[in-house]
C-alpha cells in the first residue's frame, strides 16, 4: 500500500503503509544524517559565538622558562658552565596577548565530534527505554522495529539544531560586546539567556512533533493501539521536556 514517503508529516499513514517488520536499514540511515546535522549544527553555533570574542587576554608563554630555572644557569649557579635555556633570554616574553575567542574555542572544540558518538548513543538508549516501556503495557514485536521509530523521532532535535544554528549566526553578530574580556563574557552571557524564550519555544515544538511521531511509530511497531502507545511516548518526553526546559 502507497503511503508518504516518511512519517515527519503523516505519520499514521506512513507506518499504517509500511510492511512489518519495520525498515531497521532505512532508519540506520537516518540516525547517521541526523548525527551528521547535529554535529555540524553544534559546530556552527559554537564557532559564531567564539568568533565575537576579538577581545584580547594575557596568557602566560609557553616558551618562557621560570626565574628560578634561569637563576640555575646564572654566575654562582649549579649549572653556571651550561648554555641556558631559550626561554631565559630576555627577548622571550613571559606573557602574549591571546584572542579570548581562540582560548575558549580550544576548550570546547571537542563538543561536535562528541556529538558523532552521542547521538548514536543517545538513538540506542532512547529505543531501550521507548521498547521497555511499551512492554509494560503490552507491546509486541522486535527492538530492531523500536529502533527504527526511535530513529525518526529524532529527526525534529535536528531541524531544532538548525533553526538554533541559523537564528543565533543571525542575532549573536548583532551584539555589542565591551572591549575588556570579562564584561565581553557577561554580555554574551546576559545576550544568551535573553534567548532562552526563544528556545523554549522551539523545543516545546520539536518535543511534541516528535511525540507525534512516535506515538503513531510505536503503535504500529510494538502492536499496541494508540492510546497505550502515547502513555509511554508522552511520559517520556515530559522527562526529556522537563530535564532539557531545567
Amino acid at each position: 500500500m502507497a503511503g508518504p514517503r516518511t512519517p515527519l508529516r503523516k505519520p499514521r499513514e506512513y507506518f499504517a503503509s509500511r510492511p512489518r517488520p519495520l525498515d531497521i536499514g532505512r532508519a540506520l540511515a537516518v540516525v547517521a544524517l541526523v548525527t551528521l546535522v547535529v554535529a555540524a549544527a553544534t559546530g556552527g553555533i559554537l564557532v559564531t559565538f567564539t568568533q565575537q570574542l576579538d577581545q584580547q587576554v594575557s596568557v602566560d608563554n609557553p616558551e618562557h622558562a621560570p626565574d628560578w630555572m634561569c637563576e640555575n644557569y646564572e654566575e654562582g649557579g649549579p649549572f653556571a658552565d651550561m648554555d641556558a635555556p631559550a626561554g631565559c633570554d630576555p627577548s622571550v616574553p613571559e606573557q602574549l596577548d591571546e584572542r579570548l575567542g581562540d582560548l575558549v574555542w580550544q576548550e570546547i572544540s571537542w563538543v561536535p565530534w562528541a556529538m558523532l558518538v552521542g547521538v548514536p548513543l543517545f538513538w540506542l538508549f532512547e529505543g531501550a527505554v521507548l521498547h521497555l516501556g511499551t512492554s509494560l503495557v503490552g507491546g509486541e514485536g522486535g527492538f530492531g522495529e523500536t529502533l527504527a521509530v526511535a530513529a525518526w523521532g529524532m529527526v525534529p532535535s535536528a531541524a531544532r539544531a538548525i533553526a538554533l544554528a541559523g537564528y543565533l549566526a543571525y542575532a549573536l553578530p548583532r551584539i555589542d560586546l565591551p572591549s575588556t574580556p570579562e564584561a565581553a563574557v557577561t554580555a554574551m552571557q546576559s545576550a544568551l539567556s535573553g534567548f532562552g524564550l526563544v528556545s523554549g519555544v522551539v523545543v516545546v515544538i520539536t518535543v511534541a512533533w516528535a511525540t507525534y511521531v512516535r506515538t503513531y511509530g510505536m503503535a504500529r511497531a510494538r502492536d499496541l493501539d494508540v492510546e497505550s502507545a502515547a502513555v509511554v511516548t508522552v511520559g517520556l518526553s515530559l522527562v526529556g521536556l522537563l530535564f532539557e526546559l531545567l
